[in-house]
C-alpha cells in the first residue's frame, strides 16, 4: 500500500473535508438554538414589562395575576416587587429538573444593559436574563429569567440526516479509491512486464475489457507504444555498436580518441600493436607521449590541441619506431557547440618520406650539376657581354646627322642588333639577375588600395579554413595611387601573407597600409632584410608607404631573426628552405622598387613584416569620402580584437563618426551609454556593430554551466533593444550563421571589415531616422526664427544630378530611377554637352553619372577635361563592360566610382548617399 500513498492522501483529505463540513453544520445549528433561547427570554421580559406598566401603582395581587398567565408557566424566574414604602414581595418559579433559586438578590444592571424603555433595563448572559423595571409611582421590580434549555431530539431528521449523508459519501469515495487502486496495480504490473519482456508486437493493457476510465486506457496504450519504440532503439543501438566495435577494433589504421584537454580516452587494437602503450591504464596519457611533431609549429600544436576548432592534417614521428605518420585530428562538438574531444587517425607515410628524401638527394645532385653549368654560363656570359657593351658604348656617341642615309641605316641596325643580342644573352645565361629584373620593371600608376584588397581576398578562404581571423585596414591618410610595379607589389604582399598564415595556428593575420614620414623610417641592420644599404631612394621622397603584415604565430627569437636575415640574404635560393623562398623573392623585389622589408616583434610577441616603399609625390586622393550625415550617427562597436578596435577608431575619427568601442561588456558602462544616447536622441542615431566570434565566446561559458554570464545578459539586453539598428560582423559566411540569429540583426558584414560596405550599411540603416532627424532639426530651426518678420524663405531643393548618356532609353531609365530616389536630374547627350551644362550650372550640379562610350567626346575625355580644370565634383562611371581594365581606366582619369549597366537601384542609392549630402 506504500506505493499508493497518493490515493491514501486523497482519501484522508476527502474524509477530513466531510468531517469539517459536518462539524460546521452542527455548530451552526446549536448556536442558532442558543440564540433562539436568549431571544425568548428577552421577549418574555418585554411582555412582563408591558403588563406591569398598564398598572400605574401595581400591588402584589396584580403581580400574581400577571405571573399566573400561561406565558410564565414553563419559565424559571425570580421576581422581587419593591413598594415605595419599602415593603418587598418575592415571587419565583422553577422548571422541573432545575434547581431552585438559592438566594434572593437584587441584580445590578451595568451601563451596558439594553432596554427599549427609559424606565427599564436588562442584561443577558449565557444562562439568564437580569432586568429591572422602574415605574413613575416609585415601584421597582427586579427580575431574573433563566433561559429556556434546548433539548436535542435525535429522532428528528435535522440531526441524523447530515451524518448519514456524510457516511454514505465517505464509503462512495472509499469504493472509488479502491477501484483506482486496482487499476493502478494492473497498470504497474503491465509496465513491469513490458520492461522485462518487451516484444515487437503491440500488446493492449489487461484492463481494456473491464471498462476502466479513459485516462488509464490511454496511459496503457502510450506505455505499450513507448516500450515498442525503446525495444527497436535498443536493437538498433546494439547493432550499430557491434558494427562500430568491429570497424574500429579491426581497422588497419591506428585510431584513438581524446577528451577536450588532450588526455587519451580510447584507442583501437592497431594503435596498441604499433605504439605498444602500457597495459595498466591508471595513468592518463596524451598524444605527445607517443609521437612528436615534424617541426616546432607542429609540436606546439600537438601540445595545445585543446584550442583546435577545425580538422588539421599534420606530419609526426613515432617516439619509439621513429617512423613518419600523417596525423588527422578532427574535433567533435556537443549540442551547444563546445568541443568535447578529438578523434585521431594515423597513416604511415614513412616509405613515401624515404622516397621523397632520396628524390631530394637526387635533386641536390642535379642542382649541383646545374649550378656548375650556371657558373660556366655566367663566365661565358661575362666574357661575351664585355665586347657587346663596348660596341654599344662606341656606337651611341655617333651623331646620326653627320652620316649619309645609308650610314644612318647601318648605325641604327648595329645599335638595335647589339642591344637585342645583349638582352638575349642576359635572359639566356641569367647573368646579373638584379640588373635584368630592373630592366623588366613596369613602373606605372598603381592603385595600392585595390592591390591590397585583391591580395587579402586571395587568402581569405585559406584563413577561414584554418580557423583564423583576417584583419585588413587602409589608413585614411594614406594615398591611393603611387608610382610602382603592380606585379612585383602584388607578389611581395601575397608572399608575406602566405608566410604569416603558414606559421600561424591560432589568432589572426593582419594587413595594414599606412603612410609614415621620412624621419620616422629607421633601417637597422639587425631588423631589416636588406642585404646592402645602397638602395636608391628618390631625392624628393618625403613620405613612405608601409605595408605591415602582422600575425600571432610562432615568436621569432633574436637568434632565429639573425639566422633568417642571413638565410634570406643568400644569393643562392636553392639552399633556402621552402617556406622562406617567397620571403627572399619579396625582399629582392622590394629592393628593385626602391624600398626594403623590416622584421620586428611587438610587445605582445607578435611577428611583423613591414614593406616600405617610397612615395615621392605630394598628390593625394582619399579612399574614404566624408558625408555630412555621418556626424549624426553614433556607432556602438562590440569587438574583442584590440587591433580591429584601433583601426575602427581611426576610421571613425577621420569620417567624424562618433563611436564607442567595447572589448568586454559591463552592465554599468552600457547603462551609462544608454543614458547618454537618451540625452542625445535628438541629435545622434545609434547603430550597433557586434563581433559574432566575441558573442560566441561568451555564449559558451566555461565548466558547462547553464547560467549565462553577466556579459551575455548585458549583450542580450542590448540586442533586444527594438529601436537600435544592429549589424553582425563575422569571419564566417552569411550562410553559415544560424538563421534564428541573423533574424535579430538588420545587416551583415564579413571579415575583414570593408570600410565602404560599413559606411553603406550605416547610411542605409539610418536613412529613415536621419530624415526624421532632419525634419525635427528644420522644425526647431524654423521655430527659433518664427519671431523674425518679413524674412524671405529660400526653397530647399533636392540635389541635381547630371546624366551624361547618348541612349534615350538609358536616359529615361536613369532619370526615373533618380526621381524615385528623391533627386533632380538633367541630361547631356555627350561629353561636350556635359562640359557646357556643367559650366553654366556648376553651383547646382552635385554629381555626374558619366557614360564611358559616347560620340563627339566620350566620358573618359570629358572627365580628363573636368579634372584638368581643378573641379573635384564626384563623377561616377556608367559602362556595360564590367571588366577590371575598364574600371582601372576610369579610375586613372579621375572618376570616383564605377557602376555597371543595367544600373541597380540599390547600388545607385548607396553611391549617391556616399557622395551627396
Amino acid at each position: 500500500m506504500q506505493q499508493f500513498q497518493s490515493l491514501q492522501r486523497l482519501l484522508i483529505f476527502y474524509a477530513l473535508s466531510l468531517t469539517v463540513m459536518l462539524l460546521l453544520y452542527y455548530v451552526t445549528m446549536f448556536d442558532g438554538m442558543k440564540k433562539h433561547s436568549e431571544q425568548h427570554s428577552i421577549d418574555t421580559f418585554y411582555a412582563l414589562q408591558h403588563s406591569i406598566i398598564e398598572h400605574a401603582a401595581p400591588v402584589d395581587s396584580e403581580i400574581k395575576r400577571i405571573l399566573e398567565q400561561p406565558t410564565f408557566d414553563h419559565l424559571s424566574y425570580q421576581l422581587i416587587l419593591m413598594m415605595p414604602s419599602g415593603q418587598t414581595y418575592i415571587h419565583h418559579n422553577t422548571r422541573p429538573n432545575e434547581s431552585a433559586f438559592s438566594t434572593v438578590a437584587f441584580p445590578t444592571i451595568g451601563t451596558s444593559a439594553s432596554s427599549s424603555s427609559d424606565h427599564s433595563s436588562y442584561t443577558v448572559n449565557s444562562n439568564e436574563l437580569t432586568g429591572i423595571i422602574t415605574l413613575k409611582s416609585g415601584h421597582q421590580i427586579y427580575i431574573v429569567l433563566r433561559h429556556e434549555p434546548f433539548v436535542v431530539d435525535w429522532i428528528s431528521y435535522r440531526y441524523w440526516l447530515p451524518l448519514m449523508v456524510a457516511i454514505v459519501l465517505f464509503f462512495m469515495a472509499l469504493l472509488y479509491m479502491l477501484n483506482r487502486r486496482t487499476n493502478w496495480e494492473q497498470l504497474l504490473v503491465y509496465t513491469d512486464n513490458l520492461s522485462s519482456r518487451a516484444k515487437e508486437s503491440y500488446t493492449p493493457p489487461p484492463f481494456l475489457q473491464k471498462k476502466s476510465t479513459t485516462e488509464f486506457m490511454l496511459l496503457g496504450h502510450a506505455l505499450s507504444r513507448v516500450s515498442y519504440q525503446l525495444h527497436n532503439d535498443y536493437r538498433r543501438i546494439k547493432t550499430l555498436t557491434h558494427r562500430l566495435e568491429r570497424l574500429v577494433d579491426q581497422a588497419p589504421l591506428p585510431m584513438l580518441m581524446s577528451i577536450r584537454h588532450g588526455q587519451i580516452s580510447f584507442y583501437n587494437q592497431r594503435f596498441e600493436q604499433v605504439f605498444t602503450p602500457p597495459t595498466h591504464r591508471e595513468q592518463s596519457y596524451e598524444l605527445t607521449d607517443f609521437v612528436e611533431g615534424k617541426d616546432e609549429a607542429t609540436q606546439i600544436l600537438l601540445k595545445t590541441i585543446s584550442s583546435l576548432r577545425v580538422t588539421r592534417t599534420l606530419i609526426v614521428y613515432g617516439l619509439e619506431n621513429k617512423q613518419a605518420y600523417q596525423l588527422h585530428v578532427t574535433p567533435w562538438f556537443g549540442e551547444h557547440g563546445q568541443v568535447h574531444g578529438f578523434t585521431v587517425i594515423f597513416n604511415n607515410v614513412d616509405e613515401i618520406f624515404h622516397q621523397s628524401e632520396q628524390l631530394q638527394l637526387h635533386n641536390q645532385q642535379l642542382q649541383l650539376q646545374i649550378d656548375e653549368s650556371n657558373e660556366a654560363q655566367a663566365f661565358i656570359g661575362r666574357k661575351l657581354r664585355l665586347p657587346l657593351e663596348k660596341i654599344i658604348d662606341s656606337l651611341e656617341p655617333i651623331d646620326p646627322s653627320t652620316l649619309t642615309a645609308q650610314g644612318k641605316k647601318t648605325l641604327n641596325t648595329l645599335i638595335t642588333t647589339s642591344q637585342s643580342m645583349l638582352t638575349v644573352l642576359n635572359e639566356t645565361l641569367a647573368t646579373e639577375e638584379v640588373e635584368v629584373r630592373k630592366t623588366r620593371l613596369s613602373i606605372e600608376t598603381v592603385d595600392i588600395y585595390k592591390v591590397s584588397k585583391e591580395v587579402s581576398n586571395l587568402v581569405t578562404k585559406e584563413i577561414r579554413q584554418q580557423g583564423l581571423e583576417l584583419i585588413y585596414f587602409f589608413a585614411p591618410d594614406c594615398p591611393r595611387y603611387i608610382e610602382t610595379d603592380y606585379i612585383r607589389l602584388h607578389h611581395i604582399l601575397l608572399n608575406l601573407l602566405k608566410n604569416a598564415i603558414s606559421f600561424t595556428t591560432s589568432g589572426y593575420v593582419a594587413l595594414t597600409v599606412d603612410r609614415i614620414p621620412e624621419d620616422k623610417v629607421t633601417r637597422i641592420s639587425n631588423q631589416d632584410l636588406t642585404p646592402n644599404n645602397d638602395t636608391t631612394v628618390p631625392a624628393q621622397t618625403s613620405y613612405w608607404i608601409r605595408f605591415s603584415v602582422k600575425d600571432t604565430g610562432v615568436t621569432i627569437t633574436p637568434e632565429r631573426q639573425n639566422q633568417l636575415v642571413n638565410i634570406l640574404n643568400q644569393s643562392n635560393h636553392n639552399l633556402v628552405e621552402d617556406s622562406n623562398i617567397g620571403l627572399s623573392d619579396a625582399n629582392s623585389f622590394a629592393q628593385l622598387l626602391g624600398g626594403f622589408i623590416e622584421l620586428s616583434n611587438t610587445v605582445d610577441k607578435e611577428t611583423v613584416f613591414s614593406l616600405y616603399l617610397p612615395y615621392p609625390y605630394a598628390t593625394y586622393q582619399s579612399v574614404y569620402h566624408r558625408c555630412s550625415q555621418l556626424p549624426h550617427i553614433h556607432l556602438i562597436a562590440i569587438i574583442n580584437q584590440p587591433l580591429v578596435a584601433e583601426h575602427l577608431q581611426r576610421l571613425c575619427e577621420y569620417l567624424t563618426i562618433s563611436v564607442t568601442i567595447y572589448s568586454t561588456l559591463e552592465r554599468a558602462t552600457v547603462q551609462q551609454l544608454k543614458n547618454k544616447l537618451k540625452q542625445d536622441e535628438q541629435t545622434v542615431i545609434p547603430v550597433l556593430l557586434l563581433d559574432y566570434e566575441y558573442s560566441q565566446s561568451i555564449t559558451l561559458p566555461a565548466h558547462a554551466s547553464n547560467k549565462y554570464s553577466e556579459q551575455q545578459e548585458v549583450l542580450n539586453d542590448l540586442v533586444a533593444t527594438p529601436s537600435l539598428p544592429k549589424i553582425l560582423l563575422s569571419m564566417k559566411l552569411e550562410r553559415h550563421i544560424p538563421s534564428t540569429l541573423l533574424g535579430q540583426y538588420d545587416g551583415f558584414l564579413t571579415k575583414p571589415l570593408d570600410a565602404s560596405l560599413l559606411l553603406s550599411e550605416l547610411l542605409r540603416l539610418t536613412l529613415f531616422a536621419r530624415k526624421t532627424l532632419n525634419i525635427l532639426v528644420k522644425h526647431q530651426y524654423d521655430s527659433s526664427l518664427s519671431f523674425v518678420e518679413d524674412t524671405p524663405k529660400k526653397e530647399i531643393l533636392s540635389p541635381l544630378i547630371m546624366v551624361v548618356e547618348d541612349s534615350p532609353t538609358n536616359q529615361k531609365i536613369a532619370c526615373k530611377m533618380l526621381s524615385k530616389l528623391g533627386y533632380r536630374s538633367i541630361v547631356a547627350e555627350d561629353g561636350q554637352q556635359a562640359l557646357e551644362k556643367l559650366k553654366s550650372q556648376r553651383e547646382e550640379i552635385s554629381l555626374i553619372l558619366m557614360d564611358c562610350r559616347m560620340p563627339v567626346m566620350d566620358g573618359l575625355q570629358a572627365t580628363q577635361v573636368i579634372r584638368s580644370q581643378g573641379d573635384k565634383i564626384p563623377i561616377v562611371a556608367l559602362t556595360a563592360n564590367n571588366t577590371e581594365e575598364d574600371r582601372e581606366a576610369c579610375m586613372q582619369v579621375g572618376m570616383n566610382e564605377f557602376l555597371s549597366k543595367p544600373i541597380s537601384k540599390k547600388d545607385l542609392e548607396s553611391v549617391l548617399q556616399s557622395f551627396i549630402q
